[in-house]
C-alpha cells in the first residue's frame, strides 16, 4: 500500500537515471498534461528512446507543436494526439480513450499522471465551488477515470506501470490542490491494492503502481504558485526526470507501491 509513511528517498542512481536509445523501442506509453513543463520534456525523452507517446491534454494546438517536435526526433516513432479537457470531459470521452488505444495499439505499456491544476491558493472559505470542482477534476478525478480506461489495456503488457505524481502541499492556503493531491495518494494506494495480486510468471508485479513527488521545477504551474519568486530558484523539469524513466522501464521489475520522493530530509 502506498502510504506518507512509507516515503522513501529518490536513490542516487534513480535521480540520475537516463535511458539508452531504443531503450523503449515497441512500448506505448501515455502521458496525461503531456503539453506541460514535465509532461513536455518527459514526452521528449521517451520519444527519443523509441517509445510511442500517446499526448493527452486539453489544448490541441500545444498538442500539435509537441507533436511535430517528437516527429523531429530521428527514429522516434509517430506519435499520438488525444485530446481530452480533464476539467470537463464527459464520461464517455474516458470510454472513447480506451477505444482508441485499443483499435490503434492493442495494449498500453505504462502511463504516467503529470496533469494538474494549482487553481486559486487561499483559504479554503474563499474558494468558488466553481475553482474546486474544476481542481478536483484534473487532478483526481480524471485520473481515476484514465486509470479505468487504461487498466484493462496494461494488463496487455508484459511491463506495464502507472506512475503518479504527488506533491505534499496540505498545509493552510493551498486549497483544492492540497486536497487533490492528498486524495490522489489515496487513489494510488488504492489502484496498487486492487493489482497488487496480479503477477507475472516468474512472480514480478504484472502493473507496478508507484508515485513521485519530484520537488520544485521551473513549470508554468510553480510560477501560477509562487509568482514572486525568480525562475532560476527552482530546477528545470528536465531534471527531474530520472525517477520517471526508472519505473517507465521498470528498472527495478520488483519495485511496487512506493512512494517516491525528493530531498526527504528536508520533510515535516
Amino acid at each position: 500500500m502506498i502510504k506518507p509513511e512509507n516515503t522513501t528517498p529518490i536513490s542516487a542512481s534513480m535521480q540520475a537515471f537516463s535511458l539508452d536509445e531504443n531503450a523503449l523501442k515497441d512500448r506505448v506509453i501515455l502521458i496525461t498534461g503531456a503539453t506541460g513543463g514535465l509532461g513536455t520534456e518527459l514526452s521528449l525523452a521517451c520519444a527519443r528512446s523509441g517509445a510511442t507517446v500517446v499526448l493527452v491534454s486539453k489544448t490541441l494546438y500545444k498538442q500539435e507543436l509537441l507533436y511535430d517536435a517528437l516527429e523531429r526526433i530521428e527514429g522516434a516513432p509517430q506519435p499520438a494526439i488525444i485530446t481530452i479537457d480533464q476539467a470537463n470531459a464527459p464520461e464517455s470521452d474516458y470510454a472513447q480513450l480506451n477505444e482508441i488505444l485499443n483499435s490503434e495499439f492493442g495494449r498500453l505499456d505504462a502511463l504516467v499522471h503529470t496533469a494538474a491544476d494549482v487553481g486559486p491558493l487561499s483559504p479554503l472559505t474563499q474558494i468558488t465551488q466553481a475553482d474546486w470542482t474544476r481542481v478536483m477534476s484534473v487532478n483526481l478525478t480524471s485520473a481515476r477515470l484514465i486509470n479505468n480506461a487504461c487498466l484493462p489495456l496494461l494488463t496487455q503488457s508484459d511491463n506495464a506501470s502507472i506512475t503518479f505524481t504527488l506533491d505534499d502541499k496540505n498545509a493552510a492556503y493551498w486549497g483544492a490542490y492540497g486536497v487533490s493531491k492528498m486524495g490522489l495518494l489515496a487513489l494510488a494506494s488504492m489502484v496498487h491494492d486492487d493489482t497488487d495480486s496480479q503477477t507475472l510468471e516468474d512472480g514480478t508485479p504484472q502493473i507496478a503502481i508507484n508515485a513521485i513527488d519530484p520537488g520544485p521545477m521551473r513549470t508554468p504551474l510553480r510560477r501560477k504558485a509562487f509568482p514572486g519568486e525568480m525562475e532560476t530558484e527552482s530546477p528545470l523539469p528536465e531534471s527531474k526526470l530520472g525517477p520517471f524513466l526508472s519505473l517507465i522501464a521498470r528498472q527495478d521489475k520488483q519495485l511496487n507501491g512506493m512512494y517516491l520522493k525528493h530531498n526527504l530530509s528536508v520533510e515535516t
